[in-house]
C-alpha cells in the first residue's frame, strides 16, 4: 500500500521509521507544515519533524493551505494518508482522493476527548487511563468510524510529553494492524453517541494557576501543561513560570500564601500545599527554588496569584 504520512510533530517519527523500515508498504513521504517565523527574532524555520525529515533523507512535502494539501495528495496519489498530530484542516475533496481514504491516529478512546489536546485534558482531569484510537477521517471533528482502540495507563507522575512518547512507540504496531484490516476489507465501527467530550487547544493564558484550587488539581495542571504551554503565576504583578513542583504535606497555608522554610518554597492551596522546585521569573534564567529564595529582598508576607 502506498502511504503518505501527514504530521507536524516529532511524535510521528517512530511511525515513519517503522513504515520505511519494515518493507511491507511503500512510504511516499511526509506531508508537514510550511516553514514559519518563530522566536523573538521571527526567523523562518521548519518544525522539528520537518527538520528531522530533511536530515534523515525523508521526502517531505509542505503545505500552508487546504489547496496545498489537495495539490500534494493529487501529485503523490497515495492509497492512504495517515495523520498524526497534523494540525491542519482536511477538506472533503482531499479526503476522497486516496482510494482507502485518510486515517487519523488520535490519542484518546473516542468519542472521549475529541479535539486538539486529548492527552493534556485527560491528565488535567486526573485520569489514570486514556487510549489510542485509529479512525477514518471524515468532515466532522474526530467523528469518523474507528478501526481499533488501545488502552494506555497514565502513571501518577507522568507529564504530557512522557505519555505522548509512550504512545508514539505503540502507534506503529496499531497502524500496521489497521492496514491489515483495510486489506482484509474489515470495516471500521461507528463511534458511540454517548460520553462525548472535547479537548480544545490550550493557550498560554490557560496556564495561569489558581491557588484556590486543590493541590492535587494544581499538580495535574502542571503535569498536563508541562513544556507546552507551561504553567505560571504572579508575584507582585510579575509573571513566574513554574518549571517543576510537587505536592507538599505542609499545612495551615491559605491559598497563594508563600512559606519559606530554609531552601524550600511552599505555596498554599484550597487543600494542601505545593512545593515549587524550579522556576523562571520574567526576564531571568531558570533557577532552583533555593536560588530564587536567596535573591529575595523580602521573604515574609509573600503571596502568589
Amino acid at each position: 500500500m502506498k502511504i503518505l504520512i501527514a504530521s507536524s510533530s516529532d511524535i510521528a517519527i517512530p511511525l515513519i521509521e517503522n513504515i520505511v523500515g519494515n518493507g511491507q508498504h511503500e512510504f511516499c513521504g511526509l506531508l508537514s507544515n510550511i516553514d514559519k517565523a518563530t522566536g523573538r527574532g521571527q526567523s523562518i524555520r521548519s518544525n522539528d519533524l520537518a527538520e528531522w525529515a530533511k536530515n534523515s533523507g525523508v521526502k517531505i512535502y509542505q503545505s500552508g493551505s487546504t489547496n496545498d494539501i489537495k495539490e500534494i495528495v493529487n501529485e503523490v496519489l497515495p492509497d492512504v494518508v495517515i495523520t498524526i498530530a497534523f494540525g491542519q484542516i482536511i477538506k472533503e475533496d482531499s479526503l476522497k482522493i486516496p482510494k482507502n481514504g485518510w486515517l487519523n491516529v488520535h490519542f484518546s478512546k473516542l468519542p472521549k476527548w475529541r479535539g486538539a489536546a486529548p492527552v493534556q485534558h485527560a491528565i488535567l482531569n486526573g485520569e489514570s487511563t486514556t487510549g489510542i484510537s485509529i479512525f477514518q477521517l471524515e468532515k466532522g471533528m474526530d467523528t469518523g468510524p474507528v478501526y481499533l482502540f488501545e488502552d494506555v495507563i497514565i502513571q501518577d507522575n507522568e507529564k504530557t510529553p512522557d505519555v505522548l512518547k509512550k504512545m508514539s512507540l505503540m502507534v506503529p504496531g496499531l497502524v500496521l494492524k489497521t492496514l491489515e484490516m483495510i486489506t482484509g476489507n474489515v470495516l471500521p465501527i461507528q463511534q458511540s453517541g454517548e460520553n462525548i467530550s472535547y479537548a480544545p487547544k490550550i493557550s498560554k493564558e490557560d496556564g495561569k494557576l489558581d491557588w484556590n484550587n486543590k493541590s492535587f488539581d494544581i499538580f495535574n495542571k502542571f503535569r498536563a501543561f508541562y513544556g507546552n504551554p507551561g504553567v505560571w503565576t504572579l508575584l507582585n504583578e510579575n509573571r513566574i513560570v513554574i518549571n517543576n513542583m510537587r505536592i507538599s504535606d505542609q499545612k495551615n497555608l491559605s491559598p497563594g500564601q508563600v512559606s519559606i522554610l530554609a531552601s524550600q518554597l511552599m505555596v498554599g492551596t484550597a487543600l494542601g500545599a505545593i512545593e515549587i522546585l524550579e522556576l523562571t521569573p520574567a526576564g531571568r534564567k531558570t533557577m532552583s527554588a533555593s536560588e530564587f529564595i536567596r535573591g529575595l529582598l523580602v521573604k515574609d508576607g509573600l503571596k502568589l496569584g
